[in-house]
């Protein structure tokens, strides 16, 4: 990733070089679990230590990455898919030493996404994130253990969250696929648990999914997809069960897939012998609520770790459960049956809008972008410090939305304009 020079800093902005920054820090490889949420993060946030910044922008990344590589055209002949393939997807975004390998891509079709992307045949999914596990020796070495993790993709923008966001609560009914028997089997683990039904509806929608060397094609649902690719990988590494991670991460709707799927995923391991230890893990950008108080008790019940990313001026985080949600209190908690009383899961790191380099702005979809959050993140320090560049290239907030100042578009691009002659 292309990082420019830093232009002059005004206000209260304070640039900490990461050298100094991290000079004192542990190895990751030595933390890697904190860093995974093993104790919740606690003691990590406030201030901010720079392994976890620095996990939590890598695993943001990668749900960028998901926008990036989405032909969103209508007018596009592969309009709905991924630009590249499984094999050349990190190579041809700019990501090869990653150390990651694209295992299997994720669709979806529901009709949350036939609303947002426009109407496709039934059995038809749009390209949704993918699945992908940590093969380089070296990464590995860094990070102290074999990493699998999955990417979802999230709406474009907070218009079409709030238009697609008015649906209420409904039960879920996860079966799992009992390895004595080789049946199905419907786990009741926690009665009352209701899913925000346009979520469900995404996860558990059918896609009709190439399969095998010959090509065939079946239908299958994205859940069976996620759930069953996971199951395969965690099987192949079976013998480094005490150092393989399952780690989560989106934006948006992605977060709020993420949170659901990591959910699922959790439940599937508890019902397999000695599954259960590996540590499941979700990084969240902008995630709207998902479930209700069932859920929320269920979700840390069973030792998922959610970190949800919030941009304090975005509307998304907030709903759905405008009026009924975790904020009310009593009130909610006496009334959690109802079909609209919804609860945040995980712990909330709230990001400030303080970095010199944004201009002010009255556009609400702006604050829910994510390469703004990812920006906030980079300069994010403790809950009462200013903002202090870290080094991620501060042009990217500008990708989809006019945010960067105008005079450090001008120096950027006249920088480009001197590289260029």
């Amino acid at each position: 990733m292309a990082v420019f020079p830093l232009p002059q800093l005004e206000d209260n902005a304070v640039l900490l070089p990461s050298s100094q920054t991290n000079s004192t820090q542990p190895q990751l490889c030595d933390v890697w679990r904190d860093i995974q949420g093993a104790h919740n993060w606690n003691g990590l946030l406030d201030p901010m230590v720079p392994n976890l910044k620095a996990e939590a922008l890598r695993y943001g990344n990668l749900a960028q990455l998901c926008y990036d590589a989405f032909d969103c055209k209508s007018y596009s002949k592969n309009y709905g898919t991924c630009y590249h393939s499984k094999r050349d997807l990190f190579n041809k975004m700019g990501m090869s030493e990653s150390g990651y390998q694209v295992t299997k891509y994720v669709y979806a079709n529901t009709n949350l996404l036939n609303q947002v992307f426009g109407e496709k045949p039934k059995d038809q999914g749009v390209w949704l994130g993918f699945i992908a596990v940590c093969t380089d020796p070296n990464e590995i070495r860094r990070l102290g253990r074999r990493d699998i993790v999955i990417a979802w993709r999230g709406t474009q923008t907070a218009e079409e969250w709030i238009e697609d966001l008015r649906d209420i609560l409904v039960p879920t009914r996860l079966s799992y696929r009992c390895k004595r028997t080789g049946k199905n089997q419907e786990h009741h683990f926690a009665d009352g648990v209701l899913i925000e039904r346009g979520f469900l509806s995404c996860y558990t929608s059918t896609v009709r999914h190439r399969q095998g060397a010959a090509g065939a094609t079946v239908n299958i649902s994205t859940r069976d997809l996620v759930v069953s690719e996971i199951e395969r990988l965690i099987q192949v590494y079976e013998k480094e069960m005490d150092n393989l991670s399952i780690t989560f991460t989106g934006h948006s709707l992605g977060a709020a897939l993420a949170t659901l799927s990591a959910y699922d995923i959790k439940q599937m391991l508890c019902t397999k012998h000695n599954f259960h230890q590996i540590p499941v893990t979700v990084f969240a950008f902008a995630s709207p609520r998902v479930g209700n108080l069932a859920f929320a008790k269920r979700v840390e019940e069973i030792g998922v770790k959610v970190l949800r990313f919030v941009n304090k001026r975005d509307l998304v985080p907030k709903v759905p459960g405008v009026c009924m949600n975790e904020n009310v209190g009593c009130l909610s908690k006496l009334l959690h049956w109802l079909p609209w009383t919804y609860f945040h899961v995980g712990v909330e790191l709230p990001l400030h809008n303080n970095s010199p380099f944004i201009q002010h702005t009255h556009n609400l979809a702006y604050f829910h972008n994510l390469e703004l959050y990812l920006h906030l993140l980079d300069g994010y320090v403790g809950s009462k410090q200013p903002f202090s560049w870290s080094g991620r290239d501060h042009a990217l907030v500008n990708k989809s939305c006019d945010l960067l100042r105008e005079k450090y578009g001008k120096q950027i691009l006249n920088l480009l304009r001197f590289k260029l002659t």
